[in-house]
């Protein structure tokens, strides 16, 4: 007997794919640094459809690997080589289900694509803050599941500050209502902050509900050119005593990414002068259309080139000029996949110690790795630095394989020196349970455990990803 065919009664038959060619792009990450195999691809269109699925997943022991847009860089979505897992797409779950204007808040299923809800609540003269390079591809479960973060951070926080409410599904298939618009809910344990950024290792996440903002009236967007991660934190000090909470992105990218971007992405283009070793991206905004961000950020840059805190700076005059900046920024994660070889990090330590970090970074890069070009992308105003270590197009893959885990070794060596963490927005995945293991303290990693076991005593749930199997 097929152990589909229990499902078949419950789904659609658009519901169930075996076809090879079908699942193929389920079974492998973004990246292409993930492949898999999987016994089938579910996609439910429902909550109770989902419950039927987790039901008959825990009679037939069938493990679940719950994904949304695909867009993920650590592995986490994507399953083992064994084929016995089934993929769990909650593409078709796309619907919004409210947009409360009076209490701010918004929400969605698992399966909204995240441009969608933004240009959803802007319909309604709201902002939905979480902005990433993948909002048009990138879903509202997977961003959820991850705790992702992005480029407004400094100001909104991440997805755990955005989440009022949340909608999931256990492992046995209950289902748990907690779309609870609510600011303040102080009854028992917080459970969806345990879920929130668990990878679906906990619970398959099928809508959440948001905080909503002020619509941005007006914004300022400028791309500076430095000298040193030293200057872009002083600049950073600067624009916090003048624009405050007006801040709505910093971001931080060495000149080589720069050169990527430039390089190996179509439509960008470099709108200063002449090219520096290092840039900051920034945007200012404000609810108020009276709010003149666009004067105050050209006051402060030239406060900033009066004190040498910057070289240059190119301030956006029209809408088309600063999606031109961002898209410089944005380009990154496609340049990186399309120039060769990387070992990448999703790093954070504390602000002020980024600066420090980098050099530290660049050293044991000079003395180990000589043969690769490191790279610096990040949201300095919140401490997370992506460092990217991109080797030779004719370093062979099984070499690849022995310098990434050396190369982890040396970074994650740093970040422990600095009290930082192995993935700031990125989760583990796969990609990064070993390094959890030897990171983590023993008596925390017992905790996970065994919050893993009272969400999914069978392990049904995205085993392998988060905690490494005993």
């Amino acid at each position: 007997m097929n152990p589909l065919d229990g499902l078949r009664a419950t789904l659609d038959p658009a519901a169930i794919v075996t076809d090879p060619q079908a699942m193929a792009p389920q079974l492998t990450d973004w990246r292409g640094k993930h492949r898999g195999a999987a016994l089938a691809l579910l996609r439910p269109r429902s909550v109770e459809e989902v419950s039927a699925i987790l039901r008959w997943a825990t009679a037939t022991r069938t493990p679940i690997v719950p994904q949304g847009g695909n867009t993920g860089l650590s592995g986490g979505a994507t399953p083992d080589g064994s084929g016995k897992a089934v993929v769990l797409s909650l593409a078709r779950l796309n619907r919004i289900r409210a947009i409360d204007t009076k209490g701010d808040t918004l929400t969605a299923e698992a399966g909204c694509i995240l441009a969608d809800v933004q240009q959803a609540a802007a319909a309604q003269d709201r902002l939905f803050p979480l902005c990433l390079g993948s909002e048009g591809s990138c879903q509202i479960g997977g961003v959820v599941s991850t705790n992702a973060g992005g480029i407004n951070v400094i100001r909104y926080g991440t997805v755990r500050d955005l989440v009022l409410g949340l909608e999931y599904v256990r492992a046995d298939g209950a289902v748990i209502q907690g779309l609870k618009p609510l600011r303040k809910d102080n009854a028992g344990y917080a459970l969806k902050e345990l879920v929130i950024g668990s990878e679906g290792t906990l619970a398959v996440v099928t809508a959440a509900t948001f905080r909503l903002f002020p619509r941005q009236r007006v914004s300022a967007t400028a791309l500076c050119g430095l000298d040193s991660p030293s200057a872009a934190l002083k600049l950073l000090s600067l624009l916090k005593q003048s624009a405050g909470e007006r801040i709505s992105s910093f971001e931080l990218m060495c000149d080589g990414e720069m050169g990527l971007a430039l390089d190996l992405v179509p439509g960008t283009a470099f709108p200063l002068e002449r090219r520096h070793s290092w840039y900051v991206f920034i945007e200012l905004g404000d609810s108020d259309p009276a709010g003149r961000v666009g004067e105050l950020l050209t006051k402060t840059l030239a406060t900033a080139l009066e004190q040498s805190l910057l070289q240059d700076a190119a301030i956006a005059q029209s809408e088309a000029q600063a999606k031109a900046i961002w898209h410089l920024r944005f380009a990154v994660a496609e340049a990186n996949r399309r120039a060769g070889p990387t070992v990448s990090h999703d790093t954070s330590v504390a602000v002020a110690d980024v600066p420090a970090f980098i050099a530290a970074v660049e050293a044991i890069a000079a003395e180990r790795f000589s043969e690769a070009r490191t790279f610096f992308v990040g949201h300095v105003g919140d401490g997370n630095i992506h460092v990217v270590l991109l080797f030779p197009q004719q370093t062979p893959r099984d070499q690849l394989g022995e310098l990434a885990t050396t190369v982890n070794e040396r970074i994650f060596a740093i970040i422990g020196d600095f009290g930082g963490s192995i993935t700031a927005e990125h989760g583990i995945g796969r990609s990064l349970t070993n390094a959890l293991l030897q990171s983590a303290q023993p008596g925390a990693l017992e905790l996970m455990r065994a919050v893993k076991l009272a969400f999914d005593p069978l392990g049904i749930l995205n085993p392998g990803a988060v905690l490494a199997r005993r």
